[in-house]
């Protein structure tokens, strides 16, 4: 028995019992796993809160990403742009009015041209009997009557009302034409242009919306994102934590080893046992063995429980970080993936509103120059037909006289008499076209009225439009352009976090490791005595428990220590009524719960 521990040199200067290399090997695997241990944990350590920096950082970039989009500048951008919308399908209502006054406009002076012709041939014909009545007044004048001056009256108001007719006529034409030419740009204007003013509409509308909802989730991201932040920070606190167990596992372990090397020393019979037997001491070696594969498989228990929590931990840190930086890119970046890129489509559909308020305004010169040539002609023909009624009048009753004049001659006047009924006749016809005229040339004037009445979408309208856009857009791109400097710091800074995370998930990778090796040297440490019984000699067992009690209990510094030897010892080494129990320092017991 005493041949089995002969003293044997183990590595690193470790006397370890000859007859067992295999105690030695744990010994140096545990020292290896120590420090591994504390090394791992430290790292981990280091790097989470290095990543606890860096998220203070991502909680400060997304209250900035939440105050830049719910902002006064682009509400009020987009209470402009809103409007903006609205005015494009006023523009298209109008487009549509307009065209249905110029169509009613071009009815109605497609009516006067009419009436203008027949008035142009009735006084054609005036102008031929009043010629006719000067020939015919020469004839009766040689019988003795003059007629001249009746004749020389008709023909010079005739003249002149022909004159002024013809004026109106021109005027009109005019007018005819410049209707003919606005009708035709505003029917191509409407056709083109029409669809795409209030298509225009409708996606500044939905982008609008867009921005809008957006900036409702911004708000609602600051509580997601709080959400978020809490849970991350629980995570942190609970690694941390965990994290802490690395220094009471690797304590545990150097306790481990201490008696792990009383063990070993048991074969030299020198030291504390310079004074046991061959049998004392393998029954210290059966206390010893299984003690410490009670201890380690504990402290390997713990290591996995806790390599377990840390790794949910950095897992969750992982996770939400990810799961927040997803948020914040499915809030302010478009689908295109790029910062405010939600914005770009409303800068290209506000480009195109530029352009067609550019061809809005050009198209309404037409109906403009319609507009200023409709007040001159209507008033030069309405004063026309006013006088036009006068004229008739003079040239009827002057007809009248002549013929009843000429009348009394006989037969000489009788030709006379007929040019007097016939001029009758054409100026009854010249009044009856006149008379069409005025209510014509009324329903024009009322109709008018549709391209002058207030509010109408003039130049300056579409200049004040233009500049609020163009305003409203440079606002929204400024907010666009901190929008995505501050996405592109998160997403540094998020990216920073995350490998951090990463690195920490990394360097505790091999936690799992370190626990089975733990275990396994628990494992051989019981299977070496598994079949071996403490002896029955009453006086070993105190003398084995002084051994302990002296130079295994004081080592340790945590209950749980202590609970587990009290334990083992419990079972192998049951005290005497007059034995004395381990003193267990209550004061330090409630430091080590408060610690570990």
């Amino acid at each position: 028995m005493r041949a089995a521990f002969e003293v044997d040199k183990g590595i690193g200067g470790v006397v370890m019992a000859s007859g067992d290399p295999g105690l030695a090997r744990l010994v140096q695997a545990l020292e290896g796993s120590a420090r591994e241990i504390d090394v791992t944990f430290a790292r981990a350590g280091s790097q989470l809160g290095e990543g606890l920096s860096l998220f203070e950082g991502l909680k400060e970039r997304l209250s900035t990403l939440s105050t830049e989009l719910s902002g006064a500048e682009i509400a009020e951008a987009g209470r402009a742009l809103s409007g903006l919308a609205g005015e494009l399908r006023a523009i298209n209502d109008g487009l549509r009015d307009e065209t249905g006054v110029l169509q009613e406009l071009a009815t109605h002076s497609k009516e006067a041209s009419l009436s203008l012709e027949r008035l142009l041939e009735h006084m054609r014909l005036i102008t031929i009997l009043a010629r006719s009545a000067r020939i015919e007044a020469v004839s009766v004048q040689a019988a003795g009557r003059d007629f001249g001056d009746f004749t020389s009256e008709i023909v010079a108001l005739t003249t002149q009302a022909q004159h002024t007719i013809q004026s109106c006529a021109r005027d009109h034409d005019h007018l005819s034409a410049l209707l003919g030419s606005a009708l035709a740009a505003q029917r191509d204007f409407e056709g083109r242009y029409g669809h795409a003013l209030s298509g225009l509409a409708d996606n500044l509308e939905l982008t609008l919306a867009e921005v809008a909802e957006r900036q409702r989730r911004s708000v609602s991201l600051t509580s997601d994102a709080a959400i978020h932040s809490g849970k991350i920070a629980m995570a942190a606190g609970g690694a941390i934590i965990a994290l802490q167990s690395g220094d009471s596992i690797r304590q545990r372990l150097e306790h481990v080893i201490t008696a792990l090397r009383l063990l070993g020393s048991l074969g030299e019979a020198t030291g504390p046992v310079a004074d046991f037997d061959v049998e004392e001491r393998g029954a210290a070696g059966l206390v010893l063995r299984r003690l410490q594969a009670a201890q380690l498989d504990e402290s390997a228990l713990t290591l996995a429980q806790d390599a377990d929590a840390i790794e949910s931990a950095l897992a969750l840190l992982a996770g939400d970080t990810a799961g927040l930086l997803d948020l914040v890119r499915s809030l302010y970046q478009g689908d295109g993936g790029t910062s405010g890129s939600f914005l770009a489509d409303l800068e290209s559909d506000l480009a195109r509103a530029s352009d067609l308020l550019g061809k809005c305004d050009r198209a309404r010169s037409g109906v403009d120059r319609v507009t200023d040539a409709l007040a001159t002609v209507l008033e030069t023909c309405q004063q026309t037909v006013a006088a036009l009624a006068g004229t008739v009048s003079s040239i009827v009753l002057i007809g009248m006289n002549a013929g009843l004049r000429a009348a009394r001659i006989g037969t000489g006047g009788r030709s006379l008499v007929v040019i007097a009924q016939e001029l009758k006749v054409a100026a009854d016809q010249v009044a009856t076209d006149a008379n069409q005229l005025t209510p014509t040339f009324a329903r024009m004037q009322e109709a008018s009225a549709g391209l002058k009445r207030g509010g109408r979408l003039d130049a300056a309208h579409f200049a004040a439009l233009d500049e609020a856009m163009r305003s409203s857009l440079s606002a929204m791109r400024q907010t666009g352009d901190r929008l995505g400097a501050t996405l592109g710091q998160l997403t540094r800074e998020g990216s920073g976090f995350s490998a951090v995370v990463a690195d920490a998930r990394l360097s505790f990778s091999n936690a799992g490791a370190m626990s089975d090796l733990i275990a396994s040297g628990a494992v051989e440490l019981a299977r070496v005595v598994a079949d071996q019984e403490m002896p029955s000699r009453a006086d070993m067992a105190e003398r084995v428990r002084g051994l302990i009690d002296a130079h295994v209990w004081p080592n340790y510094t945590m209950a749980g220590e202590r609970t587990i030897h009290q334990a083992v010892i419990g079972l192998l080494l049951p005290a005497s009524s007059g034995a004395a129990a381990p003193v267990v320092v209550q004061s330090t017991d409630n430091l080590d719960d408060f610690l570990f």
